[in-house]
């Protein structure tokens, strides 16, 4: 256990120690922009317009729900571990 402690030590020692090494001749390039897909939004999981609804305006004409819209729910499937 404290072989792997010191391990650890060593190698956080040693990136901060080479990542002070570098050249300040030029700027670095800025980072690039991460955009999540729509599609990783948790509105859309709970059907195919859901995610569509949830987002619209509060002020805009309301919509009737239709098929496919909310993924109906069962008392018999397991609960999902958070």
């Amino acid at each position: 256990m404290a072989t792997m402690k010191r391990n650890l030590i060593c190698v956080g020692f040693l990136g901060t120690l080479l990542a002070g090494c570098g050249s300040s001749d030029s700027p670095a390039p800025p980072p690039p922009v991460v955009v999540a897909p729509p599609t990783a939004r948790v509105e859309d999981q709970f059907g195919a317009n859901f995610g569509v609804a949830y987002r619209a305006d509060p002020n805009s004409i309301a919509r009737d729900p239709v098929a496919g819209d909310i993924i109906p729910l069962s008392l018999t499937t397991g609960a999902v571990p958070l």
